[in-house]
């Protein structure tokens, strides 16, 4: 990916899984693998719920390099804030010095 369009820096959590003292499996993010990249991420919509409670949902288009290992389980951090990757990131080609893998993320708070 050109470096003109990737000048944030990504960290790609990776979900980890492990098997509780009964046998089912649970996630412990505290062990979970952490690579960075240097990426895009843009703000691309932003809603309230109004249901009474104050939350707000925030969902960015993310752009990292091709060949980054990155799954629809996975989180990223950016920007001091820890986003879940929502959908199957997709690969995305045509003018080598711009191919990428394309992704959403959402952020949720209260």
């Amino acid at each position: 990916m050109a470096l003109l369009i990737a000048p944030h820096a990504v960290t790609v959590v990776t979900k980890p899984t492990g098997v509780n003292p009964r046998g089912s499996s649970e996630t412990d993010w505290s062990g979970a693998q952490r690579v960075t990249v240097q990426g895009q991420v843009e703000p691309a919509a932003s809603s309230e719920n109004r249901d009474g409670r104050d939350q707000v949902a925030s969902t960015y288009v993310v752009r990292l390099p091709p060949g980054t290992t990155v799954s629809f389980k996975d989180r990223l951090e950016w920007n001091g804030m820890t986003l879940e990757v929502t959908g199957d990131p997709r690969p995305w080609s045509g003018f080598r010095a711009l191919d990428h893998i394309q992704l959403a993320a959402s952020r949720v708070r209260g």
